[in-house]
C-alpha cells in the first residue's frame, strides 16, 4: 500500500511540474496578465485573437528612456488595422525577454502603437512561444515542456546530429529543414550554444526565412559576439545579419549596413570561403540604394568588384567569355547583376532628370545581357532569343568598355 501511495505522489509530482497555472485579472469582458518586459513589471491584456504584442508608444519610450532597448531592438514596420479599418503603418521592435509566469519568451516581437495610451496585448507572437495552453475562466495553465530538463545524452546527440549535417547546408535544402527540425527539439527545454545557434540563422537565411533571421542574428551578436574563439563565426554572423536586415521588410537597413561594412574586411582578405559575401554584395547594396533613394550606382560597383572575384578565382578572362570558351553560373549570375543594377542607376537617372534612355545606355544593358547569355544564364539567353540579339557574336572593346570593365584591371 505504501508503495502505491508513493507512486501516485511520484506521478501526481510529475504532473504538477509539467504545468504552470497564473490567475489573471478581469477587466470587463476580457483578462490582464502579470508580466515582465525586459524586466520592467507591467500588465497585458492576455488576447489570442491578437496576431502580436501590441504596446502603446508610452510603453515603448519608457522602456527607450529606461535603457531597456535600443535602436538595435527596432525591426522595422508592419501594416496593421485600425479599429475603423484603416491601414497604417507602425513600428516593429523586439522585446529581449517577457517573463510570464517564471517562463522567459526571448526576442518576442511587438508592434508600437502610434497612440501613447493604447492597451497593452500579448498576442501570437508571445503566446505561441508558451506552448500548449488552457484557458480556464481566469485561469492560464500552460502546460510546457520546459520544465523538464533534457538528458545530456540526448542533447549531445542532437548536437551531434546537427554537426554532421552541417555540411551539406549549403548544397542540399532539405538539410535546412532537418535542422531547423532538431533545433526546435532542443529550444523546447534548453537554450541553444552558439554552434547550434549559427546552424539555425544559416538554415533560416538558405530557405528565406529572413524575418526570423533578423532576430536570431541580433540574438548571436548579443550573446556570443565578445566571447566567441571564432573569428570566423563573428564574421558570418554580421554577414547574415546584413543580409537578413537589408533583406527584410521588418529589418533595420541602418544596421544592416553598419554590420556588412565592419565584415567586409575579413572577407576581402579571404582566400576562400567568401563565395557567399561576393554572392551577396550587389543585392545588400541594391537594397540599400533603394531604401535611400539615392540612384544605384553604389550597386553597380558591388557588382563590378563581384564579377572581378569570380573572374579571379575561376582564372577566366573577359576574351575568354567574348569568345564562348567558358561557362559559369556564379559568373552568369553576377553580369546578370550587373545589368540589372545598370537598368536600376539608368532608370533612376532619367526619371530624375526627366529624360529618355540614351543610345549607350541601352547598349551597356545589351553587353551585359549578351555576356550573361554567353556563360550560360538562362533569362539572359531568353531575353537574347526575344530581342533577335546575337549572344554568340564577338563584341567589341568599345561595347565592352560600356559597362566599364576597365574597373576590373
Amino acid at each position: 500500500m505504501k508503495k502505491i501511495l508513493l507512486i501516485l505522489l511520484l506521478v501526481i509530482s510529475v504532473l504538477t511540474n509539467a504545468q504552470t497555472t497564473i490567475k489573471m485579472e478581469r477587466d470587463g469582458g476580457i483578462y490582464k496578465i502579470k508580466c515582465k518586459v525586459n524586466g520592467a513589471p507591467m500588465k497585458m491584456y492576455f488576447d489570442t485573437g491578437a496576431s502580436s504584442v501590441s504596446i502603446s508608444l508610452a510603453t515603448a519610450l519608457y522602456l527607450r528612456d529606461n535603457d531597456l532597448i535600443d535602436k538595435t531592438d527596432i525591426l522595422g514596420k508592419a501594416k496593421t488595422a485600425t479599429a475603423d479599418g484603416t491601414i497604417v503603418d507602425n513600428m516593429v521592435i523586439r522585446l529581449k525577454d517577457v517573463e510570464i509566469g517564471g517562463m522567459h519568451l526571448k526576442n518576442v516581437e511587438a508592434v508600437v502603437s502610434s497612440s501613447l495610451n493604447a492597451p497593452l496585448l500579448l498576442g501570437q507572437t508571445a503566446i505561441s512561444k508558451l506552448g500548449k495552453i488552457t484557458l480556464n475562466g481566469d485561469l492560464l495553465i500552460i502546460h510546457s515542456s520546459r520544465t523538464q530538463s533534457m538528458p545530456r545524452s540526448k542533447r549531445d546527440e542532437l548536437d551531434a546530429k546537427i554537426r554532421e549535417l552541417f555540411n551539406n547546408i549549403v548544397t542540399d535544402r532539405e538539410v535546412n529543414y532537418t535542422i531547423l527540425d532538431i533545433i526546435k527539439q532542443i529550444e523546447i527545454t534548453e537554450e541553444l550554444n552558439e554552434f547550434e545557434l549559427i546552424s539555425k540563422l544559416k538554415s533560416e537565411i538558405n530557405i528565406g526565412n529572413i524575418d526570423e533571421a533578423v532576430i536570431d542574428a541580433e540574438n548571436w551578436i548579443d550573446r556570443f559576439s565578445l566571447n566567441t574563439d571564432s573569428i570566423r563565426y563573428k564574421m558570418e554572423v554580421l554577414l547574415m545579419s546584413a543580409q537578413s536586415n537589408l533583406m527584410s521588410k521588418k529589418g533595420n537597413k541602418e544596421l544592416g549596413m553598419q554590420h556588412l561594412n565592419r565584415c567586409s574586411s575579413y572577407f576581402l582578405n579571404q582566400s576562400d570561403n567568401s563565395d557567399v559575401y561576393w554572392s551577396y554584395l550587389p543585392i545588400l547594396y541594391y537594397e540599400y540604394d533603394k531604401y535611400k533613394n539615392n540612384g544605384f550606382m553604389d550597386a553597380v560597383l558591388a557588382a563590378k568588384s563581384s564579377v572581378k572575384y569570380f573572374l579571379k578565382k575561376e582564372n577566366v578572362t573577359i576574351d575568354d567569355i567574348n569568345n564562348n570558351k567558358h561557362k559559369s553560373n556564379a559568373l552568369s549570375l553576377h553580369f546578370h547583376f550587373l545589368e540589372y543594377n545598370y537598368y536600376q542607376y539608368f532608370d533612376w537617372i532619367n526619371n530624375t532628370d526627366n529624360t529618355s534612355w540614351t543610345k549607350n545606355q541601352v547598349e551597356t544593358i545589351n553587353v551585359c545581357t549578351i555576356m550573361a547569355a554567353k556563360l550560360g544564364h538562362t533569362e539572359s539567353l531568353e531575353s537574347c532569343n526575344q530581342n533577335n540579339i546575337d549572344c554568340k557574336r564577338l563584341l567589341s572593346k568599345k561595347e565592352i568598355d560600356l559597362i566599364g570593365l576597365d574597373i576590373l584591371e
